[in-house]
């Protein structure tokens, strides 16, 4: 069972159980006496040093020492905490290759978060911040995985190899939805049991999949043979409308009939998407009043709901949707999603597993 963060008190006592163990424990090495130790805790492992280092017995001791410590430390993972003001994660090939970046809201403090060879992307804050989801091809095929703000923890979250990629969370943190190209559907897979399920199919590279705030429906792109559609799917009842396109449109195949990104507004009334090279749109979630509010793509809502990050040639940009002000956040990144911890409805517990979190939120 995957768990988003183990139990506080039992990791504790795992650690203060091995450590009484090993104080307990008396050594006496024939002929050499005792031996001198020197060991330390790096990260999961117990690191042993010894000044008589080339004997049988010191050898014996670490093996021991380091399986009794695996056994008293298992399921012990990197403590996942909240950020304690507004983070920005966003996907940068500055490196050679895709990394996962973080920053804070106004720009400032970028950091590495995957220090990865593979190609990382598409971040998406978990909805209490505690953890970031994204898709990465490090274990050979492109899937989804979830680790710690701090680049930590780092664990897939389905075990069967599949192509996964542009995952979205659920509003109460259980399960993330995304994109399976090998068979171009939507797919939610539930978190804690580790289970996939099937729920629309979205044709030849559609997807780009986003949650609705009450959990009740998801937006996608559904591709047809002369343009892209957007859908919204019912979770309750499976049921889906095609939002209709918007007016004055091109002929099919005509630059400008592609839409991508949906993004759900904060209050589920609006949203925003990408309409190719035409720039960033809004509309109502029956499909009208489309109106373009700036050139650009990728649209993510801020936590308030008032502005959107959005990106063009690889920058960040933050725009405030009342004034029409933009301001550059980074000059070197794309993709970008936003966590605020002053939205949270309740103070976040480090402790809590993002299962009890969810249930938290619905009371």
């Amino acid at each position: 069972m995957l768990r988003a963060d183990g139990d506080k008190s039992l990791q504790k006592f795992r650690v203060r159980s091995f450590l009484w163990l090993l104080a307990k424990t008396s050594f006496t090495l024939p002929r050499n006496g005792v031996a001198c130790f020197t060991f330390h805790l790096n990260k999961n492992n117990v690191v042993l040093k010894s000044k008589r280092r080339n004997t049988m017995y010191t050898k014996l001791f670490a093996l021991f020492c380091s399986i009794s410590f695996a056994l008293f430390s298992s399921g012990i993972s990197t403590e996942a905490q909240v950020p304690t003001s507004a983070k920005i994660v966003f996907e940068s090939w500055r490196d050679g290759n895709g990394e996962i970046y973080i920053m804070n809201a106004d720009g400032s403090k970028e950091e590495n978060l995957t220090r990865h060879g593979a190609r990382d992307g598409a971040p998406v804050w978990s909805p209490t911040g505690k953890h970031i989801a994204f898709h990465s091809d490090r274990d050979g095929t492109r899937d989804i995985y979830i680790m710690n703000p701090n680049g930590r923890n780092v664990r897939k979250v389905l075990r069967n190899l599949s192509y996964r990629e542009y995952p979205t969370w659920s509003p109460d943190g259980k399960k993330l939805a995304y994109t399976r190209s090998e068979d171009w559907s939507i797919c939610i897979a539930d978190i804690e049991k580790r289970t996939e399920e099937s729920v629309a199919f979205t044709d030849i590279v559609g997807g780009f999949a986003d949650w609705s705030p009450n959990g009740s429906e998801i937006v996608f792109i559904f591709v047809k043979p002369s343009d892209y559609r957007i859908h919204i799917i019912n979770l309750k009842t499976g049921e889906q409308s095609e939002l209709p396109l918007p007016p004055n449109i091109p002929p099919p195949w005509v630059e400008g009939r592609f839409f991508y990104f949906p993004a759900w507004s904060r209050d589920g009334d609006t949203i925003a998407f990408s309409w190719r090279t035409k720039g960033l749109h809004l509309m109502n979630r029956e499909g009208e009043d489309v109106t373009k509010i700036i050139q650009g793509t990728r649209p993510a809502w801020s936590p308030q709901g008032d502005q959107l990050l959005y990106d063009t040639d690889q920058r960040i940009f933050r725009l405030d949707i009342n004034s029409g002000n933009k301001t550059l956040l980074s000059r070197d990144g794309f993709g970008a999603d936003w966590f605020d911890p002053a939205t949270l409805p309740v103070e976040p517990n480090a402790a809590l597993l993002t299962t009890q979190w969810g249930k938290l939120k619905q009371k």
